[in-house]
C-alpha cells in the first residue's frame, strides 16, 4: 500500500547499528546521516553499521518529486546505545529518538525495566501520563520551541547497581526512622529525561552542508551544590554541633553562597580541545544548641575530578566525578557524577547521578548565548537523604538544535 505522506514505521539500535524504515510511498528517498547522503533510492528502509556506541545521529529523509525537487521531508535525532560495563548511569545506556514533520513531535526512550509509567511534561505543563515509551505531541506550531520532561521512578530493588537489595532494605529502613520521607520514597530510584528542540521550521528547513571540522563553540558548565535553610539540624543527636549553617538562598546560577561549585570551560576547534576547570568548596560553619558559633572549616577539593575521556572529529566527551565531605564531623559525602558528550555541531548529550540531598543546580551556556540556561535541578530531601543507602537521582538532557 502507497502512503501519503512520511512516517518512521520502525526504528531498530544496538551499540553499533541504526535500523529504520519509513512509510512506502512509491517515490525516490534520499537519506542523510548528519550532513552526509548515506543513501538514494526506492526502498524504505536503511540500515547503519559500524557507528559509535552511545552517540546522538541524525538523520533526514527527504521524498523526491519527479523533477528531483524535495516535497517532503522528516528529521529523526537518535543514538546508539550503551552497554559497556563501565556505564553507571543507566540513562546513558538507552536510546532516546526524537522525530520531527511538519506540526508533529515524536519522543520515543528505551525501556527501563521496573518502571511502570512515565509522567510527560511539555515546558513545565503536564501532559500525559502513560505506560508506553513514546509519545507523540500533534498539537505544536511550526515556529516554537519546545522543552519535553519525562520522570518516573522505581523500586530500588530493581536497580542495575550493585547491593541492589541490601541499599533497598536498608533505604526502606531509613524511611521508616526519618519522619519527613516514607519508607516507599526513600527506596524509589528517579529517573528524569529532558529534549530541547528547535522550532520545526528551522530544523525542516533547507540546510547548508556542514563542515565540523571549521565549528568553533565555547560551552561553560556550572554545576552548584547548595543548603536552601538558613540553618540545618544535625542528624546526629549526640553531636556537639547540633546545626549548620546552610546558604539561606533559592537556585541561581551566579549566587556565591554554596556547598560546592564546579565550572568548567570546553572550547572546539579545528585542533586539540581546550578543557578549563575551576572549582570551589564554601565554608562549612557548626553551632551548638544555642545556634551560636562553634567552629569552622573549609573541606578538600581534591575528590573534584574532571577528566577528557574521548575528543575526535564528532565530538568530545568528559566525566565530572565529585565527592566532598564536611570538614567538622563525620558524614557521607556530597556525591555526584556526570558524564557529557558535546558535538561539534551544536549538539549536547549530558547525563548526571547524585544522592538527593542537598539542592543540586547545573547550567549551561555558550559563546552565542547571554544567561546561562538551566539542564538541571532537584532540592533537598535533607541532609540525611546523603546516605549512600538511599535511592538516587537519574537524570539525562539533550538538545535537537
Amino acid at each position: 500500500m502507497v502512503a501519503k505522506h512520511l512516517e518512521i514505521d520502525l526504528l531498530q539500535q544496538t551499540d553499533t547499528m541504526i535500523y529504520f524504515e519509513w512509510s512506502h510511498t512509491g517515490d525516490e528517498c534520499l537519506v542523510k546521516r548528519d550532513a552526509d547522503t548515506v543513501y538514494t533510492g526506492t526502498k524504505n528502509s536503511f540500515r547503519d553499521e559500524n557507528l559509535q556506541i552511545g552517540e546522538l545521529y541524525i538523520y533526514t529523509i527527504e521524498r523526491l518529486g519527479t523533477d528531483g525537487q524535495v516535497k517532503e521531508r522528516i528529521k529523526m535525532q537518535t543514538s546508539t546505545e550503551d552497554h559497556t560495563k563501565d556505564t553507571v548511569n543507566y540513562l546513558q545506556q538507552i536510546a532516546f529518538t526524537t522525530i520531527v514533520l511538519e506540526s508533529k513531535i515524536i519522543l520515543a526512550w528505551g525501556d527501563i525495566d521496573g518502571i511502570e509509567e512515565y509522567e510527560i511534561y511539555r515546558d513545565g505543563e503536564p501532559l500525559e501520563t502513560t505506560r508506553k515509551t513514546q509519545f507523540t505531541d500533534s498539537d505544536v506550531e511550526m515556529d516554537r520551541e519546545y522543552s519535553y520532561w519525562i520522570r518516573a521512578e522505581r523500586p530500588l530493588e530493581q536497580s542495575e547497581t550493585g547491593f541492589s537489595e541490601e541499599k533497598s532494605i536498608a533505604a526502606r529502613f531509613f524511611g521508616l526512622l526519618n519522619i519527613k520521607s516514607s519508607q516507599q520514597e526513600a527506596a524509589m530510584e528517579k529517573f528524569w529525561m529532558m529534549k530541547k528542540i528547535a522550532p520545526l521550521k528551522q530544523l525542516l528547513a533547507d540546510s547548508p552542508q556542514v563542515n565540523v571540522a571549521e565549528f568553533n563553540q565555547v560551552w561553560d558548565f556550572r554545576y552548584t551544590t547548595f543548603l536552601p535553610d538558613e540553618y540545618l539540624t544535625n542528624p546526629n543527636l549526640l553531636s556537639p554541633n547540633r546545626y549548620f549553617a546552610g546558604d539561606n538562598r533559592t537556585f541561581d546560577p551566579e549566587s556565591s553562597h554554596y556547598r560546592t561549585q564546579v565550572t568548567f570551560s570546553l572550547q572546539l576547534g579545528k585542533e586539540d580541545a581546550k578543557l578549563e576547570l575551576h572549582k570551589d568548596v564554601g565554608p562549612s560553619i557548626a553551632y551548638d544548641w544555642r545556634k551560636k558559633f562553634r567552629k569552622a572549616d573549609v573541606a578538600s577539593s581534591e575528590g573534584i575530578q574532571l577528566e577528557k575521556v574521548k575528543e575526535d572529529e564528532r565530538n568530545v566527551v568528559v566525566n565530572l566525578t565529585h565527592s566532598v565531605g564536611n570538614p567538622l564531623t563525620t558524614s557521607p559525602n556530597i556525591d555526584y557524577d556526570v558524564s557529557a558528550t558535546f558535538y561539534r555541531d551544536g549538539h549536547y548529550d549530558i547525563t548526571g547521578l547524585h544522592d538527593q540531598a542537598p539542592n543540586h543546580e547545573v547550567y549551561l551556556k555558550n559563546d552565542q548565548m547571554d544567561d546561562w540556561l538551566q539542564i538541571h535541578e532537584a532540592e533537598s530531601k535533607g541532609l540525611a537523604w546523603m546516605s549512600r543507602s538511599i535511592a538516587s537521582q537519574y537524570w539525562r538532557i539533550s538538545n535537537f538544535e
